[in-house]
């Protein structure tokens, strides 16, 4: 997925090993997914889970724990991002994450929680995409009903989509299978749309969900072949986010790459790299 969205950011973080990403609005996105997983772990066990409470004291303390992770990320990063990523990152307001937060958590739990009754949590899977290919991950979460749940948050309410053109949850179908030996029987992509006063759940479903699954795993192996071979290029066009100034932890790096071309870019990086793995 790192490739499709950008090759450049592949070739940094998996090929020469530059993982630094510092935002915090990661490190709340972790918070809510690190409390909605310990929740759903307790309520297969329980039936019940966590209390409204609970969850909300278990996210400020993993809020508060990540935010201790990200200040030192940051110092480390600081090298490579721009001026105008660290003022953003600057006028976050920390105390804003955490109502949203604490109102996302309300939203879920009065809306959503009751009607999922989990089955897998967190379940590792592992398949051949061809001979010395594996894909590798984990499904977040599925009910007892054979429905798999993907869990984003957000800030700007998702426009409607097709997810069975869902790459990552293309993969996740393949995965369920794997696991459990039956495909899945419906997929639903659930967004919390984050607020201070008007936090709410925006949900795309599929009752039958479809994939190809040659058409998938042939889009694996191109993807892996075309890194074997050195071949990563930015090319969003200009009014693309991902890589612009305010945005991309990375964007130094996309210029530096352009100015020394490919090939003195990797000597200069070259004891950073890492051995390819077609995994």
């Amino acid at each position: 997925m790192t490739y499709i969205r950008c090759p450049e950011h592949y070739l940094f973080r998996y090929v020469l090993g530059i993982r630094h990403q510092p935002r915090k609005v990661f490190k709340h996105g972790f918070a809510l997914h690190e409390t909605l997983q310990y929740h759903f772990e307790q309520k297969k066990e329980d039936g019940k889970g966590i209390s409204l409470l609970e969850a909300k004291e278990f996210f400020v303390d993993s809020f508060g724990n990540a935010l201790d992770e990200y200040k030192q990320e940051l110092e480390e990063a600081r090298p490579f991002l721009t001026r105008e990523y660290l003022a953003k990152e600057k006028h976050v307001s920390v105390g804003d994450m955490v109502d949203t937060g604490i109102k996302g958590l309300e939203v879920y739990f009065k809306q959503l929680n009751p009607h999922i009754f989990p089955d897998l949590v967190e379940a590792a899977f592992e398949f051949p995409a061809e001979k010395d290919i594996k894909v590798i991950g984990r499904i977040d979460l599925t009910d007892t009903k054979g429905v798999i749940h993907e869990l984003k948050t957000t800030r700007v309410t998702p426009n409607k989509q097709d997810i069975r053109s869902d790459a990552q949850l293309a993969i996740y179908q393949i995965g369920y299978k794997t696991i459990t030996g039956q495909a899945p029987k419906g997929i639903s992509k659930d967004y919390i749309v984050l607020s201070k006063n008007n936090s709410r759940i925006v949900r795309f479903r599929v009752v039958r969900p479809f994939i190809d699954k040659n058409v998938v795993l042939r889009n694996i192996s191109a993807i892996m072949e075309a890194a074997s071979r050195n071949i990563f290029y930015c090319l969003h066009p200009a009014e693309s986010w991902i890589c612009s100034k305010e945005w991309c932890a990375c964007y130094k790096l996309h210029q530096e790459l352009k100015k020394l071309g490919f090939q003195a870019f990797m000597e200069k990086y070259s004891s950073r790299r890492r051995p390819f793995s077609r995994s």
